[in-house]
């Protein structure tokens, strides 16, 4: 079996569908700590535990150790790293976990040797255990190991998936059991309640054409119980991922319609689907045409589904999570003779308001919406829009006049808009925009900051970018990962900058490309 890449990026996404982020890589920090999942972060994922501190576990660059480190919530200090995992001969090359009652699983992917393949099933995990973050307990696992654990509600036990079975920790210390699973496709997740009670959910073929997502339920090693829940795609390759010891998701967890929620009441309770994937819900009006359909949602608001047959009308749909059916389709954009593609959607944490950018007839432009509203189109020319550090904020500057989307606010409309080929504008907050543009016979490349002000803009400071002798061509936003930047750049030269709010105020930072 190939290695299920990006488990960590997709378990946090998922976690955007069901308190309501945009699609993307991981959700805001926000969103993951409402629903009481682990924030991806550079080499690993950050928790909030239950008094409040975070505990960030990440693995080192080298793939030598995994380290833990812990911010107290009432000094707002971090403590210094410690180690979490460290052996001889051992690589490690991703992390995941869960935590509740301030105890803490992790799923540490690692590899004997020196070294760890990115492109195979990791074969020498571990699973660690810490009741208070700072003392750790290890094991290895058997054979592929790589889904997240499982933690109960207590904290006082947990569970790892591995290769024949799972291993599970409690006061007896971690213990082996051996668990069949016949016809499992790819992925599976474990939850373990208070009473050690293990259930088992993975896709398999159960008989010719017929596909379940399977339950195997016990506790110790006695013979399960099999429960079959219907489920569309269940043999899919796609990832399965629990949030607590009654609830887990299947699906596409990059995209918030086709995300299924699997639950039950309690232990004693059957397994159901109890989310269907808004994709495959009714009265949806999806459209595989030029403008192919397309879901965007925000903290707090609906879910969306945007799209046009021929890219010039565009419509969406908010769904409906308690009848889980889509409203009816409304206008959100209508390009007249334009032709629309999509634009810049992917962001490595989601904007903080709903938002769909598109590209028509060469032109950007951004949708917008907020719950009982109707759809707003902000036009930006050929300039790209620009994202507060957290995504909690969206710049959208035009040639008259710059937008500010904010949770808060909706849209606020600044005086003054954006002319040179390279100006670039970020939020600062929901009323506010800092530009960086062009001053003076320089080719468009930029050299000022600017901020916003009641009539315009006004100069902050001169910067010390370099200008070169072709004029400037274009810049563009880099939302994939963070931090969010631009490239500015002639055909053949140019940089990549960033603007950034330090104690002093506004400057800007830079790297050439």
């Amino acid at each position: 079996m190939s290695r299920i890449t990006g488990v960590i990026v997709a378990l946090a996404t998922t976690a955007a569908v069901l308190s309501g982020s945009t699609v993307g890589a991981s959700p805001p920090p926000a969103a993951a700590e409402a629903a009481g999942l682990p924030r991806v972060i550079r080499g690993g994922v950050e928790l909030t535990l239950a008094d409040g501190d975070l505990f960030r576990v990440w693995v080192d660059r080298d793939q030598r150790a995994v380290w833990g480190k812990r911010l107290d919530a009432a000094t707002g200090v971090w403590s210094g790293r410690r180690v979490v995992l460290r052996e001889k001969d051992l690589a490690c090359g991703s992390v995941d976990a869960r935590t509740s009652n301030g105890a803490v699983a992790v799923m540490a992917a690692c590899d004997s040797g020196k070294t760890y393949a990115e492109d195979q099933a990791p074969t020498g995990s571990r699973a660690l255990w810490s009741a208070d973050t700072v003392t750790w307990s290890s094991y290895e696992l058997e054979g592929e190991a790589y889904d997240e654990p499982g933690i109960s509600p207590d904290g006082s036990r947990a569970v790892w998936p591995e290769l024949r079975g799972y291993v599970t920790w409690g006061p007896e210390g971690f213990t082996r059991h051996a668990l069949e699973a016949p016809g499992r496709e790819y992925t599976a997740t474990a939850t373990i309640t208070d009473d050690a009670q293990v259930s088992y959910l993975y896709g398999a073929n159960v008989a010719p054409r017929r596909c379940r997502l399977l339950v195997l339920t016990r506790t110790g090693d006695g013979a399960p119980s099999r429960q079959e829940v219907p489920l569309a795609d269940a043999c899919q390759d796609a990832n399965f991922a629990n949030v607590d010891s009654d609830t887990a998701w299947f699906g596409d967890f990059s995209n918030p319609g086709w995300v299924s929620v699997i639950s039950r009441a309690d232990a004693r309770s059957p397994w159901a689907v109890t989310a269907i994937a808004p994709a495959t819900a009714p009265g949806l009006d999806d459209t595989d045409g030029r403008l192919a359909t397309r879901f965007f949602t925000a903290p707090g608001q609906s879910l969306y589904a945007v799209g046009s047959a021929r890219g010039r009308v565009v419509r969406a749909q908010a769904y409906d999570r308690l009848s889980q059916t889509w409203g009816r389709p409304t206008t959100a954009y209508d390009a007249g003779r334009k032709r629309c593609r999509w634009g810049d959607n992917w962001w490595a944490e989601p904007p903080g308001v709903v938002m769909a950018a598109l590209s028509c007839g060469g032109r950007n432009v951004v949708l917008t919406v907020r719950d009982g509203a109707p759809w707003q189109a902000l036009r930006l020319g050929r300039h790209p829009y620009g994202l507060s550090p957290d995504g909690r904020y969206v710049a959208a500057p035009g040639r008259s006049r710059t937008h500010v989307i904010s949770p808060e606010r909706g849209v606020v409309t600044l005086p003054g808009g954006v002319s040179g080929r390279c100006d670039v504008v970020v939020p600062d907050g929901p009323d506010g925009a800092v530009l960086l543009t062009a001053r003076g016979r320089h080719g468009g490349w930029p050299t000022v900051l600017q901020h916003s002000t009641p009539d315009g803009w006004s100069t902050l400071a001169k910067t010390s970018l370099p200008t070169f002798a072709p004029d400037c061509v274009k810049a563009r936003s880099s939302n994939y990962e963070l931090p969010y930047r631009f490239d500015v750049y002639a055909r053949w030269t140019g940089y990549t900058v960033r603007l950034v709010e330090t104690d002093d105020g506004w400057t800007v930072r830079r790297t050439r490309r």
